[in-house]
């Protein structure tokens, strides 16, 4: 499969040329080298560049090994999630050292990865939605029974969902995706005019975590509860800025990754009010074809449960 050469490939300690002659022969392997992040070998006084190509590295790595589990565990759902993660991960990334990069390339990493973490959207939605329901099922004393309706209908839509991504990813698209930014890396993705380039990893870290920080309390501070636009927003920048201390971990301070619960919590909480409204709007286009009132009796209780519960958890971040 292409994408178990494009994995022999990169953990291989070759050359370009090299590893183009070896792709299409090349025996398959597992997987390949993740590091902790905690362990990855960044050195906060070295230039900015030579880090960033090693949380890169590592970061592409996740994504290739999150890919090869999924395959071998198909009916996890948890499979589904954590390539998603893992692509997410990659383009925070990205974007915390956009600065260091050709713009124009850059944005076009952007929009690959952002291509491929969609094929798995849908399947992940629908997994989100029928764990909402599991979970209004322990919590609001309600019989199983009571959903047994919505959750059959759910889980044939997952299931057309999760053939439809197994038919794209059978065409190698998502491998030859990936092969294209991993040129792009090894390819002198830096913009040579950038200040940013001169300065080590400890000043460039400190210089864009507190611009990220600040954007995202600005955005916080003027938050309307009705604008759920605006809310998601808020939650992906929380999530990007949690992602990117998660990588920076070994040289940052201990308040500074001991911020990054706080920013777990909130993307939590801001991430349910957000999925409210998805699955909101997912429940009201799945069941508008149907005429089924017993179907649009038990839509109409998920959505009301969660909408009472995604309140209570906004108006913690409300003045």
């Amino acid at each position: 499969m292409m994408m178990e050469k494009l994995s022999t490939v990169l953990v291989e300690n070759l050359g370009r040329y090299e590893k183009g002659l070896l792709l299409p022969q090349i025996p398959p392997i597992k997987s390949v080298k993740v590091v902790n992040q905690s362990s990855l070998n960044i050195k906060e006084k070295k230039k900015v560049a030579v880090s960033a190509e090693i949380i890169m590295k590592n970061g592409f790595n996740q994504i290739l090994n999150a890919y090869d589990r999924f395959f071998e565990n198909q009916s996890d759902p948890e499979g589904v999630h954590q390539v998603r993660v893992r692509i997410r991960k990659f383009r925070a990334i990205l974007a915390f050292f956009m600065p260091l990069f050709k713009n124009e390339t850059y944005q076009r990493q952007q929009d690959i990865l952002r291509k491929m973490g969609q094929q798995f959207s849908e399947v992940r939605q629908l997994d989100v939605l029928l764990e909402g329901v599991s979970e209004m099922e322990k919590n609001a004393n309600l019989e199983i029974s009571t959903f047994g309706k919505i959750k059959d209908h759910l889980q044939g839509k997952r299931e057309m969902a999760f053939n439809q991504l197994m038919a794209d990813l059978e065409t190698d698209a998502f491998a030859l995706d990936l092969l294209d930014i991993w040129v792009w890396k090894l390819n002198d993705p830096w913009e040579a005019g950038s200040p940013d380039l001169q300065v080590t990893l400890k000043d460039y870290t400190e210089k864009y975590l507190d611009s990220w920080l600040k954007k995202i309390k600005k955005s916080m501070e003027n938050l309307d509860i009705k604008d759920q636009q605006a809310i998601h927003r808020v939650r992906i920048k929380s999530k990007k800025l949690r992602y990117v201390i998660e990588q920076l971990s070994s040289i940052l301070d201990r308040k500074t990754r001991k911020s990054m619960e706080a920013f777990e919590k909130m993307q939590d909480d801001l991430g349910y009010y957000h999925d409210v409204f998805a699955n909101q709007h997912l429940l009201e286009q799945l069941v508008s074809a149907s005429d089924d009132c017993h179907l649009h009796y038990q839509a109409g209780i998920i959505i009301g449960w969660q909408m009472m519960a995604g309140n209570r958890k906004i108006k913690k971040f409300i003045n």
